[in-house]
């Protein structure tokens, strides 16, 4: 969605309404900790909604046989790509508070041998997280665009492993709890041996990891 409202005007008049609800829950925003406090939280919240008022990014396609690759011939099968660790942060559509976290994305690439730039699988996860959301949706949203895009994969999948503020701070307060959600397509919804073969990917980096 876009909107034809200039940036400076959004900013001022969502920090007029911050003000507003600074003054009801009995603040004084004109102290001093507090003047600057509603343009912030404006341009704040400008920034963690961006994806709402900008176009998808496209996918930059490459050829792997072009770039000295070739991942149609293996010998055991598909050979899955996978993208891990992608940090995101966007807010929870309930309470407007921020859950974080990291996302894993795995694809395989079909039989032509087009594979998606690895810097614009992040903007991907970028976008769709700034805007409120549900992770649940969130996952799902990245795979369908990964899915639907010019590289054409035989599957996709796309786990999210977050912490919610709004279990955080406030309700039960939990500071443990993470929330992981899993979006499959096309050959990660069939091939039980393709998902587990990510999971021990996941596994076998984080051990590694912890001994570097």
């Amino acid at each position: 969605m876009e909107t034809s409202i200039s940036q400076e005007k959004l900013v001022e008049e969502i920090a007029k309404r911050v003000r507003e609800i600074l003054e009801l829950l009995g603040e004084d925003p004109n102290r001093e900790g507090l003047r600057e406090t509603p343009e912030r939280v404006a341009r704040a919240l400008i920034e963690m909604t961006s994806g709402l008022r900008s176009p998808p990014p496209k996918i930059k396609v490459f050829n792997a046989k072009d770039i000295g690759e070739d991942i149609t011939e293996d010998k055991n099968g598909d050979q899955v790509i996978l993208i891990r660790d992608i940090q995101f942060s966007s807010l929870c559509e309930h309470h407007l508070l921020p859950f974080i976290g990291r996302i894993h994305v795995a694809y395989v690439a079909n039989d032509d041998g087009k594979v998606a730039g690895f810097s614009k699988i992040i903007r991907i996860v970028n976008y769709y997280s700034a805007r409120p959301q549900i992770q649940e949706r969130l996952v799902s949203q990245i795979a369908d665009a990964i899915m639907n895009s010019e590289i054409k994969p035989k599957g996709v999948m796309v786990i999210g492993n977050g912490i919610h503020m709004c279990a955080y701070v406030r309700g039960v307060k939990d500071k443990e709890a993470k929330l992981v959600s899993v979006a499959t397509r096309g050959v990660f919804k069939t091939n039980r041996a393709l998902v587990n073969q990510v999971f021990r990917l996941l596994d076998t980096t984080h051990e590694r990891s912890l001994r570097l």
